[in-house]
């Protein structure tokens, strides 16, 4: 497809589009309507956007403005104040009371103890035979 085949498959608009994009902003060419009824085409629906609204949208959308106040909230390091506590218990939930029941009786077995020596100082210990694993133990003492 060569260029002219392109251009000749955009419509108007897009025809002053692509002019507009290759020569610059400030060549405005004339745009007829395609129907007689219409009126010409504004210059909002060109494509360019008149300043006012331009600079509206920028400023709602891109920009940032710094107070002065915020930079004197920025302050060096200070020592922190001792105050008084204001918090008050009021006794929230007094509606709520808790049932009473029998205690739920302990019917887990004693945790397992193993009979291990230190390899490092020899004495020997009973610990909870989870924590044995390996074939050296060492004591608490000589680990660190």
């Amino acid at each position: 497809m060569s260029m002219d085949d392109f251009i000749q498959t955009l419509s108007d608009e897009q025809r002053a589009a692509l002019l507009k994009a290759l020569t610059g902003d400030d060549f405005k060419p004339e745009i007829q309507s395609r129907f007689q009824h219409e009126e010409p085409i504004s210059e909002a629906v060109d494509g360019t956007i008149d300043k006012e609204t331009k600079s509206k949208t920028t400023a709602e959308d891109f920009a940032m403005h710094k107070t002065n106040s915020t930079l004197g909230n920025n302050r060096r390091r200070e020592a922190v104040k001792a105050q008084a506590n204001q918090w008050t218990d009021t006794g929230e939930h007094k509606d709520v009371s808790t049932p009473d029941r029998a205690r739920t009786p302990r019917n887990r077995a004693a945790p397992r103890k193993k009979k291990v020596r230190c390899h490092v100082c020899g004495k020997d210990f009973t610990i909870n035979a989870s924590l044995v694993y390996g074939e050296y133990y060492r004591c608490d003492r000589c680990i660190g």
